[in-house]
């Protein structure tokens, strides 16, 4: 268990080294945005709605937020496959199947701190923008005195949608890292250890397999995504009473489904997959 956590630390150091730079980045272009785009007086923006610097500055953050947390996450992605494919690293005196998990869990630690630092900035520049714009003032305590009145007709219908959209998004997550992870061992496995026609055919096949499962869980999931992601909003408007009626049976879907590409993977990792020399 201590060499579990000791790796577990280097891992997540190594995945979130670069946290502080992308939300500088974020900062910086959404203050430009803002900036260009007010002081030039645009046709296309709203004076009724950004009557304040302040409050483009927080919006263009907020839209850049979701572009920034996708880039975060993919490069959580690539760091997974780099960390496997590396041969150093499969040198590390750990369980095979123990390096995996450690590898996935840091990923998601790494995104879940970003997450939580994006929330932080937006609160910390909220809070300015309450400070210095009083159409946004009067509309964040109207919000919250909505929220308050809502708060009352909370009900366990209500609070299961809400922890089960954030166990989606979790789910989601993982399923990402597990469907990506399997592709590139599966991949490697099969040019490594079957003839080359051979093991392309196989991969071919993999590949339309992985293709149609994500399509189908695109499909089936993106009504549960759009309510995750209106989640807020609708509740600030009291209506999350019964919107989220498949969101019971796309938890369990999820869950199995990870469950077996995380089983897949292991074998995959600790029997298939070779490791090369890092370069």
């Amino acid at each position: 268990m201590a060499i579990f956590n000791r790796y577990f630390t280097v891992l997540f150091r190594l995945k979130t080294k670069w946290i502080s730079l992308l939300l500088i980045i974020q900062t910086v272009a959404s203050f430009a945005m803002a900036f260009f785009n007010f002081s030039n007086d645009h046709d296309y923006i709203n004076r009724t709605i950004f009557s304040n610097f302040f409050t483009l500055w927080l919006t263009i953050f907020i839209v850049l937020a979701w572009l920034f947390t996708g880039i975060f996450y993919l490069t959580t992605c690539f760091q997974n496959e780099h960390v496997s494919g590396n041969q150093t690293w499969r040198l590390v005196p750990i369980d095979d199947k123990k390096l995996y998990f450690d590898n996935i869990l840091s990923s998601f630690g790494a995104l879940l701190l970003f997450v939580i630092l994006e929330i932080i900035c937006t609160l910390v520049l909220s809070a300015v923008t309450f400070t210095f714009d009083s159409q946004f003032h009067t509309s964040i305590l109207k919000m919250f005195a909505d929220i308050g009145r809502h708060l009352q007709q909370v009900d366990l219908e209500i609070m299961f949608n809400f922890f089960g959209a954030i166990m989606m998004t979790i789910l989601s997550a993982f399923f990402g890292y597990f469907i990506i992870s399997f592709l590139n061992y599966s991949s490697r496995a099969l040019l490594d250890f079957l003839p080359q026609t051979l093991s392309k055919t196989y991969f071919q096949i993999i590949a339309v397999f992985v293709i149609i499962l994500v399509a189908w869980l695109a499909i089936k999931a993106s009504d549960i995504g759009l309510q995750i992601i209106s989640f807020p909003f609708r509740f600030m408007m009291g209506k999350t009473t019964g919107t989220n009626d498949d969101l019971a049976l796309a938890l369990i879907l999820m869950l199995v489904i990870n469950l077996l590409f995380w089983f897949l993977d292991t074998i995959l990792f600790s029997k298939f997959f070779e490791a090369r020399e890092g370069k």
